[in-house]
C-alpha cells in the first residue's frame, strides 16, 4: 500500500459550529512523507501530537504563538478515512466549517478532486503492545493488530438515546457511505451551558443534530448515526499518532480531550 495525495488543489468555505464565524479552507497536495500540515497566515503545524489539542467540544491544532484552528477533526477525518497522508491544509479563520455536521461534504471535494497514488510506501504507526486509558467514566483500550479498526461503545441514560455500538476497520468499511454522513449532535439540555460557555455560536438545526426528550429535531441518516459520529471523530484525533495506527481499539464513552489524553499515552512508550 503506497502513500496519497489529492490530485489537484480544492478550496471550500462555510461556518464554524462553535465561534459562527466564516472562513475557508484550502487543500493542496504534498510530496511523499510530509504529512497533514495546517497553516494559519504564515504559520504551519503539523497535525501530530502535542500540535493537537482537545477540547470540550472540538479537536483544535496548536500554533507556536498559541493560536489555534478549532473543530478540525472533521477535516482531519475525511483524510484519514480516505487513506490520504500528505496534504496541506490552509485555514483561513479560527474554526473549520462544520458544513452539515458530518464529514460527507469534505469528503466529497476530496472525491472530486481525485486521489493521487505517490511512490513510496505507506507509514503506519506500530503499536507495539497493549495500552489503555481509564478515567472520568471512560475507557480506551488499543491491541496491537494487522489493520485499524475502531469498536465504539456509546452510553447514555436518556429517554431517547441509550446504548449503541459500531465498528469500523479501515480498508474493510466504506468510510464514505458508513461513517463519512453521520452527523454532530448534542442535547436541548446542553444549549443554555453551550451559549454561556462561547460555544455552539454558529449550531443551527441544519449543521447539528439536537436531541429533546420527544426525539430528534431531524430524521436520522443511521439507527444509530450518534455512535457512527462518535467513531468519525475518533478517527480524526486519533490521527494525532502522526500515522494511520496498526491497532484494534475498544472505546467506551470517550470524547475528544479523552482521546488526545489516549494519543499521548501512546506515544509516551512509542
Amino acid at each position: 500500500m503506497n502513500q496519497r495525495t489529492i490530485a489537484k488543489q480544492l478550496v471550500f468555505n462555510g461556518y464554524g459550529i462553535h465561534t459562527g464565524k466564516f472562513a475557508e479552507v484550502t487543500m493542496s497536495p504534498l510530496k511523499p512523507d510530509s504529512g497533514l500540515i495546517f497553516r494559519s497566515s504564515t504559520l504551519t503545524s503539523r497535525y501530530f501530537c502535542p500540535n493537537v489539542r482537545g477540547t470540550e467540544r472540538g479537536t483544535e491544532i496548536v500554533f507556536t504563538d498559541g493560536s489555534t484552528i478549532q473543530t478540525v477533526e472533521h477535516l482531519v477525518s475525511a483524510l484519514t478515512g480516505l487513506g490520504l497522508d500528505n496534504v496541506l491544509v490552509e485555514v483561513d479563520g479560527d474554526e473549520a466549517p462544520i458544513k452539515d455536521g458530518s464529514a460527507r461534504f469534505v469528503v466529497e471535494q476530496i472525491l472530486a478532486a481525485g486521489i493521487q497514488e505517490q511512490n513510496k510506501p505507506k507509514n503506519f504507526f506500530n503499536l507495539k503492545k497493549p495500552r489503555q486509558l481509564t478515567g472520568s467514566g471512560k475507557f480506551i483500550l488499543a491491541l496491537p493488530a494487522a489493520a485499524f479498526k475502531v469498536n465504539f461503545l456509546l452510553d447514555y441514560t436518556h429517554p431517547v438515546v441509550q446504548t449503541d455500538v459500531y465498528s469500523f476497520e479501515f480498508g474493510k468499511t466504506d468510510f464514505v457511505q458508513e461513517i463519512a454522513p453521520a452527523r454532530t449532535y448534542g442535547f436541548q439540555e446542553e444549549i443554555a451551558y453551550l451559549l454561556q460557555h462561547r460555544l455552539a455560536r454558529g449550531a443551527t438545526l441544519q449543521n447539528a443534530l439536537v436531541i429533546g426528550a420527544a426525539g430528534f429535531s431531524q430524521a436520522l441518516r443511521f439507527p444509530d448515526e450518534l455512535v457512527r459520529h462518535k467513531i468519525l471523530d475518533f478517527i480524526g484525533d486519533i490521527a494525532a499518532l502522526g500515522a494511520l495506527p496498526q491497532a484494534e481499539f475498544f472505546v467506551y464513552k470517550s470524547g475528544h480531550i479523552f482521546n488526545q489524553q489516549f494519543v499521548k499515552t501512546i506515544l509516551a512508550d512509542a
